[in-house]
């Protein structure tokens, strides 16, 4: 019988570990990691199903000037915006709300038309500040490169802190897996622009091997600079699952092995030198 590999290196763990405050972080980091990394997958889960939605209605789009996904308690909301030519007001002619748990187009509430709030004009605010950071490369310092038959996704995530900008890279070819090409933009409770993250220095577009029955797992490597598997790794294997059908992915690092099972939404780090005991044994 074949056990995951998550499931093996999780008894190894339990049983050969001892505690250690490296353990306790690492624990720790997992949490982290899942948690923002749900919140990508969720966020980018709503801005597809809506848009498919609002395009279905067929909308003028002669004042339309963008969309952004929100969450709000155990909502997410995601809202086409429109600028009036004159007031230059924005207003919301569409809106779609789902619960976090069912993000579904039969699970979807439409919203009636509204201007936007303080909040939303805040937030859209932001997002057109990444925009004209990914035209203009200001506080970059070098140009934002994205590959051929791709597009850039935008994913606002507030906290106490600020608005997490993330920058995910779109194929627009199916059957692909993106990993990589992807930032992080920070902004301050203010909404300024504080610094920019190059999260990886490549692009991979994984695809399945041919006449291949089952992937047992897919696997990519990170530099020192992100020895961990990243919130938008986390993301696009949620979000691409049907393209690349492994039920695990492995990110290798010089001193750290990120395991996450897909199905389950489970993540484990471990030292290289526990992962490679693990194979050894």
């Amino acid at each position: 019988m074949k056990y995951p590999l998550l499931l093996i290196a999780s008894l190894y763990l339990l049983f050969q570990q001892p505690a250690s405050a490296q353990n306790s972080r690492l624990r720790t980091l997992e949490q982290e990691l899942l948690a923002e990394g749900r919140a990508l997958y969720v966020s980018e889960s709503a801005s597809w199903v809506a848009t498919d939605l609002f395009l279905a209605k067929k909308p003028d789009m002669t004042s339309f000037t963008g969309y952004i996904t929100y969450s709000d308690g155990d909502s997410l909301r995601t809202l086409f915006m429109y600028r009036d030519a004159d007031s230059k007001a924005l207003t919301i002619p569409y809106a779609f709300n789902f619960h976090r748990t069912a993000i579904r187009p039969e699970a979807a509430r439409q919203s009636a038309a509204r201007p936007a709030s303080v909040r939303e004009q805040r937030l859209f605010a932001i997002r057109e500040r990444v925009e004209e950071e990914l035209a203009t490369h200001q506080v970059a310092g070098t140009s934002y490169r994205f590959p051929e038959n791709t597009r850039p996704n935008i994913v606002l995530l507030e906290n106490a802190k600020g608005v997490r900008a993330y920058v995910l890279v779109g194929p627009q070819t199916a059957g692909v897996l993106p990993i990589g090409n992807d930032f992080l933009l920070s902004f301050d409770t203010g909404g300024k622009l504080r610094t920019v993250e190059r999260l990886h220095n490549s692009y991979l577009a994984m695809s399945p091997p041919e006449n291949t029955e089952r992937i047992e797992a897919g696997m990519h490597s990170h530099l020192p600079a992100h020895p961990y598997i990243t919130p938008t790794d986390i993301c696009s294997l949620l979000l691409y699952q049907d393209a690349f059908p492994a039920p695990q992915h492995i990110v290798m690092g010089r001193e750290y092995v990120s395991i996450f099972d897909i199905q389950k939404q489970q993540l484990l780090l471990l030292t290289k030198k526990a992962f490679d005991k693990i194979y050894k044994k």
